[in-house]
């Protein structure tokens, strides 16, 4: 027997020709090739899944968060974008919750009332039934709600509505088109450690603004304990309002018309035809300012200002303060409780509900919501 020194060329040769006729040679034979499974297409979340928690961040750095109802998504904008954006919906902040007020994402809201149970006869609150509520025991309630359910009175919805501070120094007569002072209207400006209560007593208007306006001011600086007496300021817009000037400023602490330069409390934006002043009155972006309509403060107390309800210039009245969210320190210090009810939020496409379910994360740290939120239409689980 002749020993061979290459058996591994000899047994390379032979797996050669099991691979040639493998192949099929005159068979022709086409080779098979076998696909990938393709990805799953993720499925849309079940009816009354809750989404959260999302921080809104703590007491002393509060943030938003926009939420897009249509694909159940977290908006990423700053509050100046969001200001001008119409993609999201709802905006969430500590317990504040807000609705898109932009012309071409109106968003208005409808509390359904499906709490009513924790409150007794006289409404007052039935603590109990806060304390022992849960998201699993209120998820029939949400389930519950379909669009059958949706009033046909659209003014039911009420959307926030923003307003400034100063709104409502006159009157104008829709019939015979008069503008006169509302001069039992009071306003109190808390500024550059003063307050000042004043009100418009006299406006004579010139083509289509305010020609001349005379204020009553009452000044209480930082050492006076209340008002001093009423002085007159007579504002000569249709004067000033003229060239490059564009806006009447005022400071208070010496009661006197001044320019953009100096330490102003309030300003008259110029009319667009420069024959006076618009019928706008702004404070300046430090200070706040409250409605005394009711001409019921002489005084007011510094220590105790943050308490009266002063807001800055452009401030919201939220749909949702209206039909809070939460109940309040019901078994002493400072926890919120849900109060689950259902609501009703419409966009100008779709009418979706919405229950708050948490304050809190796994951790107990307040300021991070959850929620649950559906559009109601048969994908959303509905009966048809």
């Amino acid at each position: 027997m002749r020993f061979n020194p290459n058996p591994t060329f000899k047994l390379s040769s032979l797996a050669l020709c099991v691979l040639l006729t493998a192949c099929g040679g005159s068979d022709n034979k086409t080779a098979v090739v076998t696909e990938p499974d393709p990805e799953p297409t993720p499925s849309a979340p079940t009816q009354g899944t809750i989404f959260g928690p999302y921080s809104t961040g703590s007491v002393s750095e509060s943030t938003f968060v926009y939420y897009d109802l249509d694909t159940n998504a977290v908006v990423e904008l700053t509050t100046e974008q969001a200001s001008d954006n119409v993609q999201w919906d709802i905006a969430f902040k500590r317990t504040g919750v807000y609705l898109n007020q932009h012309s071409d994402n109106a968003i208005t809201a409808y509390a359904m009332g499906h709490n009513s149970d924790f409150f007794d006869g006289e409404g007052n609150v039935i603590a109990d039934s806060f304390i022992n509520a849960t998201a699993e025991l209120a998820l029939d309630d949400y389930l519950s709600v379909k669009t059958s359910d949706v009033p046909t009175d659209d003014s039911l919805f009420v959307g926030d509505v923003t307003s400034s501070i100063i709104d409502g120094f006159y009157h104008y007569d829709s019939t015979t088109h008069v503008v006169t002072a509302a001069d039992d209207h009071y306003f109190v400006v808390n500024s550059d450690s003063a307050f000042t209560k004043f009100r418009a007593a006299e406006i004579t208007t010139a083509g289509y603004g305010i020609g001349q306006i005379t204020f009553k001011t009452a000044y209480q600086g930082a050492d006076d304990a209340e008002f001093g007496p009423e002085q007159d300021l007579t504002i000569d817009a249709a004067m000033i309002c003229s060239g490059d000037v564009t806006d009447v400023y005022i400071d208070f602490d010496i009661n006197q018309e001044v320019t953009a330069d100096d330490a102003w409390d309030v300003k008259l934006p110029c009319a667009e035809d420069k024959t006076g002043a618009g019928f706008e009155i702004n404070i300046a972006d430090d200070s706040t300012a409250l409605q005394d309509f009711d001409n019921q403060y002489t005084a007011v107390d510094p220590a105790s200002a943050a308490y009266y309800g002063f807001k800055e210039n452009s401030y919201s009245v939220k749909a949702f303060d209206g039909t809070s969210w939460y109940q309040y320190n019901l078994q002493g210090g400072h926890k919120l409780w849900s109060q689950y009810d259902v609501y009703l939020v419409k966009t100008p496409t779709a009418t979706h509900k919405l229950q708050i379910t948490s304050y809190y994360d796994a951790e107990g740290t307040s300021g991070n919501l959850s929620f649950r939120t559906d559009e109601l239409n048969e994908l959303a689980g509905e009966a048809p």
